[in-house]
Formats: C-alpha cells, sequence, structure tokens
C-alpha cells in the first residue's frame, strides 16, 4: 500500500497544497520533500496524524518526536493551526485529505474538516467523512462515529493503528531522543507502543477518574474506616514502588559498575601488570562473585521462611486445622450453591410448561388455590432435590472475604508452608561455608595483584579497588532494598485484603457499588496482564533488530541481537559473547533506528514510512547504510521531510535513481505575522527531478 495524496486546505502556513505521490515502481520508492526549518514540513506529518486519528494523535504526535503538549490540548493546538491568513479573511474551516491505495484498483478516502468561529477563531467541531474507492470511483461517504461506522476500526484493519503509528511516522529527532536514553528504556519504551500497553494505562487511568466520579456520588457507609485502610494503603504502595524502583536503578548502577570493573581488568592486562596474574585476579573476583550471589539467595530463603511460613507455625495446629477445613467446607459449599443456581432456570422452564399444557385436559379445571397448591407441591418437590445441602458443605461462610478463588489459592498456600529444622540449619551451614570462601578468595586475591611499575598501573588498581569498593556497597545496598520490598510486600498484601473486604461490604448495599467493585478488578487485571506481555514480543523483536542493525552498522561482526523479557539488550559476536561498544551519538542512533525498523516489521504491518528530518546526526557512512535500508524494500513507499543539509544536492543526485518524485518548499510572508508555503512539484533545492 501507498500513500498517493495528502491535500492541506488553510493549514498552518498552507492555504491550499496537493502532493501527489505515484505507486513504488522499477526501484522508485522514494518521495523527497524539501525544505528550510520553518518552511512546512513537520507540518505535513502533523496533518497526517491528525487527519487519521483526529484527538486521539496528541499522544502519539508526542510519541513520534513532535510536541503537541506545547499547546495545552487539542483545541487549542486546532486553533493555532487554522491557517492565519483564512482566519483575517474570514474563512471558517480547515481541511485535510489523505488518500491510502491498497492497491491499485482499490484505496481509502479520508477527510476531516474542522469548523471554527469567525469572529473569535475558536475551534466549534469536526468531521471525518471517509470513502472506499475502486478504480477511482469514490463510494458512499461514511462518517466516523454515526451509524455503527469508526474510522479508527478501519485503520485498525487495512492501514496503520494509532498505537504503532510513530513506528511509521516520526521525527528522526525522536531518533535521537530515544538514542540519549538507556537502552533498556529505549527497548521498553518501543515494546509498550506495539503491544498497545499506553491504551492498557490509559483504560486504567479513565476507570479510576470514573471510580472516583461515582464514588462522590453515592451515600457513605463507613466510609471514614475505609478511607484510613485507603489512605494507609496508598502510601504503603508508593512506598513499594519507590523501593522497587531504587531497586530497579541499583542493579542498573551496578552494572554499569561491574562493566567498569571489567573495562580495568582488561586495561590493567593491556598495560602488561603482573604478567599472567591479573587475568587469575579476574578469574578469583568472578568466582567470588558468584558465591556473594549463592549467599545472597540463601540469605532472601531464610528471610522468606521467616516472613511466608514460620508465622503459621506459630499458630496452635488445632486452630490452623479447624482453619483449613473449614476453608475445604466453605468450597463445597460455594460449588454446590452454583450448582443450584445453574439449574434454577430449569424449575421456571419446568413450572411453566406443566401448567400451561393443554393436554390432557383437566376436568373440572383447577382453581386458583388448587393452581397455587400445585405450585407449592412442585417447589416443595424441587428443593428436595437440592436440600438439605451435602454433609461436607460449611453451616455458616465465616470467610466470606476470600471470594472467587481466593480459597482454594489459600488452601494451595497452606500445602506449601511446612519447613523443617534441618531446612533451616542446613541454609545456615550454606551461609557460613560461603561466607568462609569469600574469606578464602579474598585472601588469594591479594597474594597474586600484580606489580606497578611506573605509576599508571597504581592508578588503575586504585580505581579497581574504587569500583570493587563501590559494587561491595550497591550490592549491600540492593541486599537491604530486597529486605524492605519483602517486608513491605507483605505489609501491603495484607491490608489490601483488608481493604477488599471492607470495601466490598459498603460496595455490595448498591448497584453502583457493584459496578465500581468491577471496575477496581479491571485494574487489578490490568495491572497484572501488562507485565505477561514483553515475553510475547521479544524474540521475534531481537531477530528483526538483528537484520536492521546489520544492514545500518559499520562494524560487521555483530551475529545478533538477543532481548532479555526486562528489555535488557546483548550484542553477541561471531563466536556467541557478549560484545560492548562504545555510546557514540552514531552507534546509539544506528541502535534506536534499527529498533524501530524492527518494531515496525514485528507489527506486521505494511505501511509507508513518513521521516522529518532524517538524516540528523549520522555522517556520511550511516547516511548511505541508512538510504540503502530505505531502498532495500522497493515495494515499501518512504516519504522523507528534508532540510538541506541532510540531504543535500550532491546526495541527491546519487540517489535519484531511486526517487519518484520531489517537492520544494517555498515560504513568503504575508505581513501580520503570517507565512505562506507553496509546494513546488519536480524541484528540490535547485535539481530538477
Amino acid at each position: 500500500m501507498w500513500i498517493s495524496k495528502i491535500e492541506l486546505t488553510h493549514f498552518k502556513s498552507y492555504p491550499h497544497a496537493e502532493f501527489n505521490f505515484p505507486e513504488p515502481a522499477d526501484g522508485r520508492n522514494i518521495v523527497l520533500v524539501g525544505g528550510l526549518n520553518g518552511y512546512g514540513k513537520t507540518s505535513i506529518l502533523e496533518a497526517l496524524y491528525l487527519c487519521l486519528y483526529g484527538k486521539d494523535a496528541m499522544v502519539h504526535l508526542a510519541r513520534a518526536g513532535l510536541k503537541p503538549d506545547d499547546y495545552k490540548g487539542y483545541p487549542t493546538f486546532l486553533e493555532r493551526a487554522f491557517n492565519g491568513e483564512a482566519r483575517r479573511e474570514g474563512q471558517d474551516q480547515m481541511t485535510v485529505r489523505v488518500v491510502v491505495q491498497r492497491t491499485k484498483t482499490k484505496g481509502i478516502d479520508i477527510s476531516r474538516r474542522w469548523y471554527f468561529k469567525t469572529s473569535t477563531g475558536q475551534w466549534l467541531e469536526e468531521e471525518a467523512i471517509v470513502r472506499e474507492v475502486t478504480r477511482s470511483v469514490p463510494g458512499v461517504p461514511k462518517r466516523d462515529g454515526k451509524a455503527g461506522f469508526q474510522l479508527a476500526d478501519l485503520l485498525d484493519d487495512h492501514f496503520v493503528p494509532a498505537h504503532i503509528a510513530p513506528f511509521f511516522f516520526f521525527d528522526g529527532e525522536e531518533v535521537k531522543k530515544l538514542a540519549d536514553q538507556s537502552r533498556i528504556e529505549q527497548v521498553k519504551q518501543g515494546l509498550e507502543g506495539l503491544l498497545g500497553v499506553v491504551l492498557l494505562r490509559n483504560l486504567a487511568e479513565r476507570l479510576k477518574t470514573f471510580e472516583s466520579t461515582k464514588r462522590s456520588a453515592i451515600s457513605s457507609v463507613d466510609d471514614e474506616n475505609i478511607d484510613r485502610l485507603l489512605e494507609a494503603l496508598t502510601t504503603d504502595e508508593e512506598r513499594l514502588k519507590l523501593l522497587q524502583k531504587d531497586a530497579e536503578n541499583s542493579q542498573r548502577k551496578l552494572t554499569q559498575l561491574k562493566a567498569e570493573r571489567t573495562s580495568y581488568f582488561e586495561r590493567i592486562t593491556a598495560s602488561g601488570g603482573g604478567g599472567g596474574d591479573i587475568a587469575t585476579v579476574k578469574d578469583l573476583v568472578e568466582e567470588r562473585e558468584q558465591l556473594r550471589g549463592a549467599q545472597k539467595d540463601a540469605q532472601k530463603a531464610l528471610e522468606r521462611i521467616l516472613a511466608e511460613k514460620l508465622p503459621f507455625h506459630l499458630m496452635p495446629k488445632a486452630l490452623l486445622a479447624d482453619f483449613k477445613n473449614q476453608l475445604h467446607e466453605e468450597v463445597a459449599l460455594a460449588e454446590w450453591q452454583t450448582e443450584c443456581r445453574a439449574l434454577q432456570p430449569k424449575r421456571d422452564q419446568f413450572q411453566s410448561a406443566f401448567l400451561g399444557a393443554a393436554s390432557p385436559e383437566i376436568s373440572p379445571a383447577l382453581t386458583v388455590d388448587q393452581i397455587e397448591a400445585l405450585k407449592g407441591r412442585i417447589e416443595t418437590a424441587w428443593a428436595s432435590l437440592f436440600h438439605p445441602p451435602p454433609p461436607n458443605c460449611a453451616d455458616t461462610v465465616i470467610h466470606g472475604y476470600l471470594h472467587e478463588g481466593l480459597r482454594t489459592r489459600a488452601l494451595q498456600f497452606l500445602d506449601t508452608i511446612a519447613v523443617g529444622q534441618q531446612e533451616v540449619h542446613d541454609l545456615l551451614s550454606e551461609q557460613r561455608d560461603f561466607g568462609e570462601r569469600i574469606e578464602e578468595l579474598n585472601r588469594k586475591i591479594a597474594r597474586v595483584e600484580g606489580i606497578d611499575r611506573d605509576g599508571t598501573l597504581t592508578e588503575l588498581k586504585s580505581n579497581l579497588s574504587r569500583v570493587s569498593a563501590e559494587i561491595d556497597e550497591m550490592e549491600a545496598h540492593i541486599r537491604e532494598d530486597d529486605r524492605e520490598v519483602l517486608g513491605l510486600e507483605v505489609t501491603v498484601n495484607n491490608m489490601r485484603s483488608r481493604y477488599t473486604q471492607e470495601a466490598k461490604r459498603r460496595d455490595e448495599t448498591s448497584p453502583v457499588r457493584q459496578l465500581l467493585n468491577k471496575s477496581e478488578r479491571v485494574r487489578s487485571v490490568l495491572e497484572e496482564v501488562v507485565p505477561l506481555l514483553f515475553p510475547l514480543k521479544v524474540q521475534a523483536l531481537g531477530r528483526a533488530m538483528t537484520k536492521v542493525y546489520k544492514q545500518l552498522a559499520h562494524k560487521d561482526q555483530v551475529a545478533s541481537i538477543t532481548i532479555d523479557n526486562d528489555g535488557t539488550t546483548h550484542i553477541l559476536g561471531k563466536t556467541g559473547k557478549e560484545m560492548s561498544f562504545d555510546r557514540s551519538a552514531g552507534e546509539n542512533q544506528i541502535f534506536a533506528t534499527a529498533l524501530i525498523a524492527g518494531l515496525a516489521e514485528v507489527s506486521g504491518v505494511k505501511a509507508p514510512m513518513v521521516v522529518d528530518t532524517p538524516l540528523g546526526r549520522l555522517d556520511s557512512k550511516h547516511r548511505q547504510n541508512i538510504f540503502q535500508f530505505w531502498t532495500g524494500n522497493p515495494d515499501r513507499q518512504v516519504i522523507l521531510l528534508s532540510q538541506d543539509q541532510e540531504i543535500d544536492i550532491d546526495f541527491y543526485r546519487r540517489i535519484n535513481k531511486s526517487v519518484s518524485v520531489t517537492y520544494l518548499l517555498e515560504h513568503e510572508d504575508v505581513g501580520d505575522g503570517i507565512g505562506r508555503t507553496t509546494a513546488r512539484e519536480g524541484k528540490y533545492f535547485g535539481a530538477a527531478k
């Protein structure tokens, strides 16, 4: 598919302009639109988003590298986009039209029009009209949001869904911004966009707003106590989030420190310090780190026994046995009640069929009292099928706060709490053994350190000692965070259970509160689902990034890129070992470009690409590589919005054979601070196409 037309009327500095793009053919898949900064290149990208996605475009404009936040909302954005000449002349409409060809004979014509108040330029309303075009003949117009038609559904099925649009239509400055972040954050942002996580989070926020609005409209039922619980729960949850964030940052810093320590090892070895001794020191340190990790795992196991299992062993056995027996009986009661409810409609069906049968005829006809007596008999006979309940059912429900499978989960947990003296003794023995072995390795490391000859090695070793000390401190800090997180998680879970129980009692008093309960459960599911989405795409993304990265990078020693479920990337060499590169501007942008291209491929959408400021910080070699990537798939249309310093006349002449059409944006001042942009087809900074 390809974009065959973009038409702007009274949009920003364009009184009227048409851009007509041919189908990619004969190796010519590049469309080149040139213009100096401020001449209207970015306006084309903004117009594309607004026409396709309307007000939903605002959040995606930000992800595509544009800055809609500067306009403080959709209405202000539109009012500033309304052409100054049109406003001065009393016009009241602004239109953007985009035509997408799905095949040579079938297309989609989308036109979005905004209406403004002539006296003030205030935005009033808008409409989006869609026509399906067959062999240049437009079909019946459909209006977005009318008669069951939704433009978003059409774009999801036949073009580019809004949440992945920034992988296809973006500002090259976005690649720069993405490249300046850590690679873990780059991958996380990309995966969230690909999987629509932003949509799920928006849904969760809208549900939270809905709950707040509804709660303010209903009467209070012991709200004071519940509000105290919620306030305490919210405080602990925020503290838990901060601790988890701190632990995540600390882990990232620890990784950086270990990489720095490895660098010092390599530099000391390269300096000849200690001959072969430094390699021995490195091996000993790595072995020590492994032992420290094992010691940490043993400590965590002990802490989990203390936090999760030991409290139950302090309870009287009889009380615990009664608790488990009560849970079993309540589970049986719930299953029996479910069965009764499932069969209830059949009783009504039977009674209706019995009393409503026309034959055999009952003569004389039954009186009203006799019919009521029959109904009573039917009710009694039917009830006898289910009452009394089975003997294994509970007489009284004590643990009503454990709903929808939580009783079963509680029983499963109780089956796992067994802990013996030997298990604790073994863990303590492991800790002592690990500590002794670590001390022995410390003594070995001290014995095999090399000799400094000219002072350089002394400085390197000093830095190595400093980094090692920082690693020890960071690991201690991480262990402390882990202990706090573990304890706070138990507190939060207990308080959440109490809050859920109390809120459930309150919400069951009215249909509105029941609706609020459902909303909270949906939000809870969303919070659990989001972290589970990443593993669905990381392998495919790693393969796609590998393919693109090899095309773009100078260096050819990269064999593959792998991605962990948490977003950590590993660039592997031909021997299978992880490689480390300097984070130069060019290398980072190549990585970010490979990520965006990989995400576009994994999405499965075969759509054109529109790139503003396409070659921002790349050197000549990388520019050639990325251009070869754009032309590598001659069937994919690539629309480049470039200024004269990115694709200059020399570079244009080298790529001319891949360009299908060019436009040059010319700009003039028409007074009152208003500019006018005109698009000249077949021109590009003095070169005729």
